[in-house]
């Protein structure tokens, strides 16, 4: 008896010695803390992180004060009150049968339309609906843009009591958090750093837009507050939900007149409208590496950190492609960015610039420089041509299948992709004439969805096939010297066994 109440005690004192404590600072963000290692891989406001078996883990105690916690979220709408312009559609055959998530390799997504509550898609029950089945992440096209979560009400009351904080506001989206949080879907943050859509009166003295430009250091310690406000609200209350953002967008330009290129990636100065970029003349090149310095200090690690930009694939009359790989490697270098976005905007009557070919050739040489992408906005206009919907759907064929292509050639680094848009006609525009979406007016797939669904279903049968006939080679003897390949042909020379699949 006594043998059995001291093998009991010893049982319990080891478990009590190597039991994982019950809480830690980091879980409540969703990371565990790290078991075995104490090397610090990377330093944020909130404390130390490490790397575990290839995921990050929290390192020693938290860094952040103890009352430093972000006001809590907004409450959600109360979208059975709201009238939901799609509701006469029948969405029966759209959220049946194929699933874009459920077949594509990389997550698939979509852009939500709209500028206010009013007319978000997340304020109709059919368009989520459809969404939630069809796609596993979603982007705001515009509610968490500056010029939609930055407060200058609140911003002018912290000015008052002496500080250069901007204030924020998340009753815009926080439907949509919620909804992905909810489903289990993710969100593609876009975007914390543009030279549109950020509100003047941010650059302005005493936030007031009838002043001069405050000095780059107080716009800085406004841009940090912002990011700060911003990150503390996704990581207190959606942690993992948001779990990339484009921290700039668009800073790059290579058309004659429009850039500058003493930074060595061809900095853009004018927009093609003939804008400033206000950052780069207010701040100069230096805004990029400046902002993704603060987006990595108060990002979570799990949350992925993107450049953004558009006409990735451009090599004239200066190779934007290359700009691009010349700044991701400067950000590289400090370990400030995670991926490359590509936002991809094709048109229909350019196809001797914007071909399946230059596209691949960009996905290659990215690839070679060892870049991560996600494929952001993906959009092929329509004209008015008689059969512009034939013509689309060849184009998003052509251009999907050489992502596809891209993909089976070995190459894991396509993270997402994400069409810009769910539906023609957005049905909380009355007069909207968009007709570059994958669903109809009435939320009815188009032909160019069905083209994008064949490839993957082609894709996916060949990776069935490939397994099967790998575990047919697996179990065959061979006794010949003559052998049979994966396309039927007979070869009598053994080391013409290279897979073909």
């Amino acid at each position: 008896m006594k043998v059995s109440k001291l093998l009991l005690i010893t049982s319990f004192l080891t478990t009590a010695i190597i039991a994982k404590p019950s809480t830690c600072w980091s879980e409540k963000f969703n990371i565990p803390c790290c078991k075995s290692t104490n090397v610090v891989e990377r330093t944020t406001y909130n404390g130390q992180f490490g790397k575990e078996n290839g995921e990050w883990c929290g390192i020693g105690e938290t860094t952040r004060p103890k009352d430093d916690i972000p006001p809590p979220p907004p409450p959600p709408s109360d979208i059975d009150s709201m009238v939901d312009p799609a509701a006469e559609c029948d969405i029966s055959d759209s959220i049946t049968g194929d699933s874009l998530a459920k077949l594509a390799p990389f997550r698939f997504g979509v852009g939500l339309n709209g500028v206010n509550i009013s007319g978000f898609t997340t304020s109709s029950k059919k368009m989520m609906e459809l969404i939630k089945y069809q796609f596993n992440s979603f982007t705001y096209s515009n509610g968490m843009k500056p010029l939609f979560i930055m407060d200058h009400e609140g911003s002018l009351k912290n000015l008052k009591e002496g500080r250069e904080e901007i204030a924020v506001n998340f009753s815009e989206i926080i439907d949509g958090l919620e909804f992905a949080k909810n489903n289990g879907m993710h969100i593609r943050g876009h975007v914390l750093v543009w030279h549109n859509q950020t509100p003047d009166w941010f650059f302005r003295k005493d936030f007031d837009t009838s002043k001069e430009y405050a000095d780059v250091e107080t716009i800085f310690v406004r841009l940090e507050s912002y990011m700060k406000n911003f990150f503390d609200f996704l990581n207190f209350y959606y942690p993992g939900v948001v779990d990339s953002f484009d921290v700039v967008n668009e800073a790059i330009e290579v058309r004659e007149g429009k850039f500058d290129n003493t930074s060595g990636w061809y900095t853009r100065t004018t927009t093609l409208e003939g804008w400033d970029n206000i950052w780069n003349t207010l701040v100069g090149p230096s805004y990029v590496v400046r902002a993704f310095r603060i987006a990595r200090k108060y990002a979570l690690p799990t949350t992925k950190l993107v450049y953004n930009d558009v006409d990735t694939f451009m090599t004239s009359p200066h190779d934007k492609t290359q700009a691009i790989i010349d700044l991701m490697n400067i950000l590289i270098a400090e370990d400030l960015v995670d991926v490359l976005g590509m936002e991809s905007y094709i048109d229909q009557d350019l196809e001797n610039i914007d071909t399946p070919e230059s596209y691949a050739r960009a996905l290659e040489r990215f690839t070679e420089a060892g870049l991560k992408l996600q494929i952001t906005e993906f959009t092929i206009y329509n004209d008015d041509r008689e059969d512009w919907l034939e013509t689309q759907t060849k184009r998003y064929r052509d251009f999907f299948q050489v992502v596809i292509d891209h993909v089976k050639k070995g190459n894991n680094n396509i993270e997402s992709f994400t069409v810009f848009g769910l539906q023609d006609g957005y049905r909380f525009y009355e007069n909207d004439s968009t007709k570059t979406r994958l669903f109809d007016h009435d939320l009815k797939k188009k032909p160019n969805y069905d083209a994008i669904v064949e490839i993957l279903k082609q894709y996916n049968e060949g990776l069935t096939n490939s397994t099967q006939i790998n575990e047919t080679n697996d179990d065959i003897e061979i006794e010949s010297d003559s052998v049979v390949n994966v396309d039927g042909e007979v070869s009598d020379e053994e080391d013409s066994m290279e897979e073909k699949y």
